[in-house]
């Protein structure tokens, strides 16, 4: 790695569903790779929570707990709470049954609404997906206000599948409004943004915000950030987080935050 400090804060290991190694397996590349800290966040989808995800859960904690972490390498324990505005019974459940050091709060489904990795908005109009949009940041701010998380994990993933994958070309400009909104909802919440690299590597081809949110966020006054390569196997680990660390730092960041009990420890971008 590049960075002295290079923290990846988003991962998955086999005890996420998409998961492909297991976290033992995940942890060693961690401390192959040379990262300063690593964070494993397996997901915990909680409009399945009942399901699934609570015995998920259970199972990775005590895989976390039996870890044996490579020397030098800062690990912290976390998970990734998606869609706890569905279930705020649940995320509450989840998020307190284990000390966790580090929480992503992520949306990927809108109440009613398949997963956006799932929707095909080809042949939607322009109007239908801004629709879906403006639905899509006002649950992330009534996420935002129910709390629970840390780090607000990949801000634009839609246009990942919007944008990237289908190739129908959102105007950002008309969601500027609601954007701020969340950028600032956060400002005031004390929540960290994610800056997600994974998308440099599929059609979307920038980070999640990409640079020009990520500055808009800098000038609003934001400064918690993490980053986090949304790894599922130890081949994609770490991927990207030296693209990610010096865009952040030629926006005017100097400092990232990884976490442990949910305190932010602030930490050089060198």
């Amino acid at each position: 790695m590049e960075h002295r400090y290079a923290a990846d804060c988003h991962s998955h290991s086999s005890c996420s569903p998409d998961g492909e190694h297991t976290q033992k397996a995940m942890v060693e590349r961690a401390g192959e790779l040379g990262l300063y800290a690593y964070t494993l966040t397996d997901h915990c989808e909680c409009n399945e929570y009942e399901e699934q995800y609570r015995e998920r859960q259970a199972r990775a904690w005590e895989e976390m707990e039996r870890l044996c972490v490579p020397e030098g390498l800062v690990f912290l324990r976390g998970m990734e709470v998606g869609q706890a505005t569905q279930n705020p019974e649940g995320a509450r459940e989840a998020v307190e049954k284990y000390p966790y050091d580090f929480v992503i709060g992520s949306l990927h489904n809108m109440r009613g609404e398949m997963d956006f990795y799932y929707m095909d908005c080809r042949e939607k109009t322009q109007d239908e997906i801004a629709g879906l949009l403006y639905r899509y940041w006002d649950e992330l701010l009534e996420m935002i206000e129910l709390g629970g998380f840390d780090s607000l994990g990949h801000l634009t993933y839609p246009l990942r599948y919007i944008q990237g994958e289908q190739g129908v070309i959102v105007d950002l400009e008309r969601h500027y409004d609601r954007i701020d909104q969340v950028f600032k909802s956060l400002i005031e919440h004390k929540k960290a943004l994610e800056v997600n690299s994974s998308s440099l590597f599929n059609k979307l081809g920038e980070t999640m915000p990409g640079p020009a949110l990520l500055r808009r966020y800098y000038e609003l006054g934001g400064r918690l950030l993490t980053f986090g390569s949304d790894s599922h196997c130890t081949e994609h680990l770490g991927r990207g987080i030296d693209r990610a660390m010096t865009g952040a730092r030629e926006i005017g960041f100097k400092e990232f935050a990884i976490y442990r009990r949910h305190e932010p420890i602030m930490l050089p971008l060198e």
